[in-house]
């Protein structure tokens, strides 16, 4: 009987670790992905302002960038699950506490990333550095309320 009772709590205390590893394990496994994302997102952003700050004659890589951008952004909030603001993040805790200012912060992204691709898709340049800018400062506001600084 006493056996039956330590096998149990044996039991009981094993499942609690392997589920509470399994969701530490997947909150970085999720942590990892959307650094992957954004420092793509960055990456494709950069390489526009190059094109565009040194007049490189690549104008035509612009649309991939934009509709990279695009992409990313409606990926952005299933990026961010409850109970992945744990482990090696800079997402601040607000972005679960206050859910719906996170949400409207990303839908702002989306629609200026979607902007984006279509003054991209048109090639005219002067717009296409306004727009830039525009969804820029989306990146900016989420990345000033929502992650930590270095």
């Amino acid at each position: 009987m006493k056996q039956i009772k330590i096998v149990t709590v044996l039991s009981v205390l094993l499942s609690f670790c392997f589920f509470g590893s399994s969701s530490l394990a997947d909150s970085k496994g999720i942590i990892k992905y959307r650094q992957n994302v954004m420092k793509a997102t960055g990456g494709h952003m950069g390489a526009i302002v190059d094109i565009l700050k040194n007049r490189l004659p690549l104008a035509d890589h612009i649309v991939d960038h934009a509709r990279s951008i695009q992409q990313n952004s409606k990926m952005t909030l299933a990026m961010f699950p409850k109970g992945s603001g744990l482990g090696d993040t800079k997402a601040k805790p607000v972005i679960w506490e206050n859910w719906s200012k996170f949400e409207s912060a990303v839908k702002a992204f989306v629609r200026e990333s979607a902007k984006l691709a279509k003054v991209a898709e048109s090639g005219d340049m002067e717009a296409l550095a306004k727009q830039v800018r525009a969804t820029g400062k989306t990146c900016g506001g989420c990345h000033r309320n929502f992650r930590k600084r270095d």
